[in-house]
C-alpha cells in the first residue's frame, strides 16, 4: 500500500479524533472512551501490552536498553507505554496524517515520526526492535510479494544482531500463509490473553517453556478461540 493511498484510506476512528481534536481537547478525550474507538490503536490496554513486550524484551531476549521502533503505531499509546516501563529508546511511526496531527497537537516532545514502511528508507536512524502489531498487509492479507518486499525494507532497517517482532493473530490470510516460502530465520510464540499481560511470572513461564507453549495451543483450541502470537524474524 502507498503512502498517499494509506492517507485516503486512514481508518475512520483517526480522523474522527482528528475532527474531535480540532474541536477541543475536552472532545477528543471523550471520544477516547467510545466504543471500539480503540479497534486500530490499542489505548485502554496500552498498558499491558506494553508490559508484556518488556517482559519478553528482557527475559527472553535479554534486552535490557535498545533502540525500538513501533512501526504502524497508531495513536502511539503503547509506544508510550513502553518509553515510561522501559530504558530503551522508543520511536513510532505511523502514516496516517490524522495520526501525525493528533501527535504534533498533544505530544510534540516525542519521538514520533510520519511514514508508512516503504518510505521508512527516508529516515535515517536504525533500530535493534522493530515491533509491528497488526499492521497491514502482514495482516489479513498474504500477498507474498508485497510482504518478501516490505520484510526486505524493514530488515534494512535493523542493526547487526536486530529482529522484527510481528504481533498478530491467526486471519483467514496472512503473514503465517508466508514464513515457509520466504526462507528466513524465524520463530513462532504463543501469547497469554493480554489481560494477563502484566503477570511476569506467568508470561516469563509462556515464553520459555516448550510444554507451556503446547498447552496453551491446546487450550485456545478447546475453547474456539483464536490465539495471539509474537512472529519473530531474524535480521538476514
Amino acid at each position: 500500500m502507498s503512502f498517499d493511498k494509506y492517507n485516503n484510506d486512514e481508518p475512520s476512528t483517526y480522523t474522527l479524533l482528528r475532527e474531535k481534536l480540532e474541536i477541543s481537547s475536552k472532545e477528543f478525550e471523550e471520544s477516547l472512551l467510545i466504543k471500539d474507538i480503540d479497534s486500530h490503536s490499542q489505548i485502554s490496554q496500552a498498558n499491558l501490552y506494553a508490559r508484556r513486550l518488556e517482559i519478553f524484551i528482557n527475559s527472553f531476549l535479554r534486552r535490557h536498553s535498545v533502540d525500538f521502533l513501533d512501526c504502524g503505531c497508531g495513536l502511539g499509546y503503547m509506544a508510550r507505554e513502553l518509553s515510561k516501563l522501559s530504558k530503551h529508546n522508543v520511536y513510532y511511526c505511523d502514516p496516517s496524517d490524522s495520526v501525525k496531527k493528533i501527535h504534533d497537537m498533544i505530544f510534540p516532545k516525542e519521538n514520533f515520526f510520519q511514514s508508512d514502511i516503504e518510505n521508512l528508507n527516508n529516515y535515517k536512524n536504525k533500530f535493534d526492535l522493530i515491533y509491528l502489531r497488526e499492521v497491514y498487509p502482514f495482516t489479513r492479507n498474504n500477498n507474498y510479494k508485497n510482504q518478501e518486499k516490505l520484510i526486505k525494507i524493514l530488515n534494512d532497517k535493523l542493526n547487526t544482531n536486530g529482529l522484527l517482532i510481528f504481533e498478530q493473530i491467526k486471519n483467514k490470510e496472512d503473514l503465517f500463509d508466508n514464513l515457509s516460502k520466504l526462507s528466513i530465520k524465524h520463530k513462532v510464540i504463543f501469547l497469554l490473553p493480554i489481560r494477563f499481560g502484566g503477570n511476569e511470572i506467568l508470561n516469563k513461564l509462556s515464553f520459555k517453556n516448550l510444554f507451556f507453549q503446547y498447552l496453551l495451543r491446546i487450550i485456545y483450541k478447546f475453547l474456539g478461540k483464536r490465539i495471539n502470537h509474537f512472529i519473530l524474524i531474524y535480521k538476514f
